[in-house]
């Protein structure tokens, strides 16, 4: 399994962009809970405007293993997502911990991107709804 996710890796790096971004993820629970996250978003497959492949994301001293899917359509003025993720929710000794769901819209400015979604997250026994806003880079 580590063999090939390393190979899927190594073909993403080489065949396609990689994204870098970061997200604060606020929560609408009536506390202050809210959290950092970042990551690193992996394609594997690109044509005709969509694109799916998938991510690793630390948060909450935790990290996630994601699939994702995005439309992507051009405009004059730069390039629009919607996209959707899931996955699991690992602690570091690889136990799980949960998983996560989320659903939102990117705009791409040359290689920068925002993007804004919404999330929940299963941790645990705990449901965690957030809107992450999210920031990266695109090589």
């Amino acid at each position: 399994m580590k063999k090939t996710v390393i190979l899927l890796m190594m073909v993403s790096i080489s065949l396609f962009a990689i994204e870098f971004y970061g997200s604060w993820n606020f929560t609408f629970d009536g506390t202050d809970n809210s959290f950092y996250s970042i990551g690193i978003g992996f394609p594997i497959s690109m044509n005709n405007n969509t694109e799916f492949g998938f991510s690793m994301q630390y948060l909450m001293n935790s990290f996630s293993f994601e699939n994702y899917g995005k439309y992507i359509r051009k405009t004059s003025f730069g390039e629009f997502a919607i996209y959707g993720k899931g996955g699991a929710i690992l602690g570091f000794s690889l136990d799980s911990l949960g998983y996560v769901v989320l659903a939102g819209v990117r705009y791409y400015f040359k290689s920068f991107f925002v993007s804004f979604s919404y999330s929940v997250l299963y941790v645990k026994e705990e449901k965690i709804q957030t809107i992450p806003i999210e920031i990266g880079y695109r090589f």
